[in-house]
């Protein structure tokens, strides 16, 4: 019963994702680069939705943090270029070799151009869903790490930004689990839960974090992403994904609320890591 209970539970959760994504507030854009790519260009991934839209990204990370942005909305093809030919394949039916660089991803209409590839120059021959499981791991690794800079007091952030960028959910409602991003050209962007600071960070290359902050479930107060004792996972859900990623200022406030709900002790880098893994698991 208790098992056919969280089966449900977890049903409702990502429906209720799939809703909120949806009804999102911002029509978030793709970095710069991804602004620049016009259609049929060698950069380009292409996402052909069924309702008759489209966007392009710059690279397969960019069009992974697009699907996970917009992941209320049915993919109908995903089209990205092979390698060297250039021809366009659907992403899906491609064979993919990993490596043996990080992030190095290449596409092949053939098994066996994609096993020659990976004899001579190394790495793994994949499919599209070891593929995207791959990228949305190591995502945060991709994505250009925190440069603490000192900064100005931060101020009443929930009256700066009511709402959050991406899902357009109440920040004040959601103060245990909300995160305020600092860039150093001097922007900010307010988000519910780490889930969606993942994906203005992963939207975002070109703009370096100055600080990441985020509330305490505990009190909800802000406090330095890298510097909190995060607790990961347990029965309680997350705030925008499946997975509970919550925040505490004190180890023996977290060590209590693990009493209760479970979970594990973790940095923020292994949070990070866990809140693109869950993207995948959610739109796959």
């Amino acid at each position: 019963m208790k098992k056919s209970l969280k089966i449900v539970g977890t049903i409702l959760v990502v429906l209720v994702l799939a809703v909120l994504c949806a009804r999102s507030m911002a029509d978030t854009s793709g970095c710069r680069t991804c602004d620049d790519v016009n259609p049929g260009s060698p950069l380009e991934v292409r996402i052909e939705y069924r309702d008759g839209t489209a966007r392009s990204a710059c690279g397969l990370r960019c069009a992974g943090a697009m699907l996970a942005a917009y992941r209320g909305k049915d993919v109908k093809t995903i089209w990205i270029r092979e390698h060297i030919s250039g021809k366009l394949l659907d992403a899906k039916k491609a064979f993919w070799v990993l490596g043996p660089g990080e992030g190095s991803r290449e596409t092949f209409s053939e098994r066996s151009d994609a096993e020659s590839f990976s004899a001579a120059h190394g790495g793994r021959v994949a499919d599209f869903k070891d593929t995207m499981a791959a990228l949305f791991s190591g995502m945060y690794n991709e994505i250009q790490q925190v440069a603490m800079v000192a900064g100005r007091e931060i101020g009443d952030d929930i009256t700066s930004h009511p709402k959050c960028a991406y899902c357009g959910m109440d920040r004040k409602q959601y103060a245990y689990s909300r995160v305020l991003l600092k860039y150093r050209d001097g922007s900010e962007v307010g988000l519910c839960s780490v889930h969606c600071a993942g994906l203005d960070l992963a939207l975002h290359p070109e703009k370096v974090p100055a600080r990441i902050m985020v509330g305490t479930y505990d009190r909800g107060n802000l406090v330095d992403a890298e510097k909190a004792v995060w607790v990961l996972g347990g029965a309680k859900h997350g705030t925008m994904s499946i997975r509970g990623k919550w925040a505490f200022e004190k180890k023996e406030d977290a060590e209590e609320f693990m009493r209760d709900f479970g979970g594990s002790i973790a940095d923020f880098h292994n949070v990070m890591t866990a809140a693109f893994e869950d993207m995948w698991e959610i739109i796959r």
